[in-house]
């Protein structure tokens, strides 16, 4: 049986009748097999902050499958810490990777010579690079970097990129994107655990976050003092503390001037996706 994948996109929500159906993904689930069919390389692109969250064992097996080259890249490498990652994940489990960061460039170079050696392997005129992984783990991003230029678009939101498009990286070898792709099963899932997971993730805006007090505490329980560092406060881990601290200092109030803790937590999320908050453990 082939692997079914549906994209994520803020513009297909109007072609669907109903959030329980993939009717109207047909075009989205081609495209992963385009991007797949038609690449000789394929690089998944990983949240470093989220390596296995974010890894797509299916679409990994279907590009094993079809005899594909499969390079990991871990993008936004300069919201982690380097030495902790290497001391604390298995890092044999996704050779060959890259390191990346589109801020600064980090491992750039590395990543170009890496392309460079196994297009030169394959011995062919014309070479493509697929580009794929979840929604805003920073697929464009990585592309402009590579080609030196904003040829890709890029948005902090997920779903910014709705179709396929091909940039040149050098002679002879091309660079496939595409839009973020989700497992099939997480696509409309309303299970608690996974939407959290998209939401922490960014596979979903924060904006969609149905409960986002909710996913701020389960960060929170993963890492208690993460945002008391970043907005200097003292919550002693709790998320009502929290709200309810930040809120009154941006004055975000409703009639009464009680606390609105869905808007300040939708805040906090969009700081988080927007990588303004790094992993720091203590």
């Amino acid at each position: 049986m082939k692997n079914k994948y549906a994209f994520s996109s803020k513009f297909t929500q109007k072609f669907r009748k109903s959030p329980m159906t993939n009717k109207h993904s047909v075009p989205f689930v081609q495209m992963a097999r385009d991007v797949i069919d038609q690449s000789d390389i394929v690089l998944e692109v990983i949240d470093a902050r989220f390596i296995d969250k974010t890894r797509n064992p299916e679409l990994e097996n279907d590009v094993r499958k079809k005899g594909k080259k499969l390079v990991f890249v871990l993008m936004k490498a300069d919201l982690i810490e380097v030495k902790e990652l290497k001391f604390n994940y298995d890092l044999t489990q996704i050779q060959p990777y890259a390191l990346f960061s589109a801020v600064g460039r980090i491992g750039r170079a590395r990543l170009r010579e890496m392309l460079a050696i196994e297009a030169s392997r394959l011995k062919k005129r014309k070479v493509m690079i697929g580009v794929v992984g979840y929604p805003n783990t920073g697929k464009s991003s990585l592309i402009n970097a590579l080609v030196g230029g904003k040829r890709a678009g890029t948005s902090p939101h997920a779903g910014f990129t709705t179709s396929l498009k091909k940039v040149r990286f050098r002679d002879g070898i091309y660079i496939l994107d595409s839009p973020g792709v989700i497992t099939g099963g997480e696509e409309n899932s309303i299970n608690e655990r996974i939407v959290k997971k998209q939401i922490e993730v960014g596979a979903k805006d924060y904006h969609k976050a149905k409960y986002p007090d909710i996913v701020l505490n389960e960060i929170m329980k993963e890492e208690p003092k993460i945002f008391d560092r970043f907005y200097d406060v003292d919550s002693g881990g709790e998320i009502d503390v929290l709200l309810e601290e930040l809120g009154r200092r941006w004055n975000f109030l409703k009639k009464g001037g009680e606390v609105d803790t869905d808007r300040v937590a939708r805040r906090v999320l969009k700081d988080w996706q927007e990588g303004k908050i790094v992993r720091k453990k203590d």
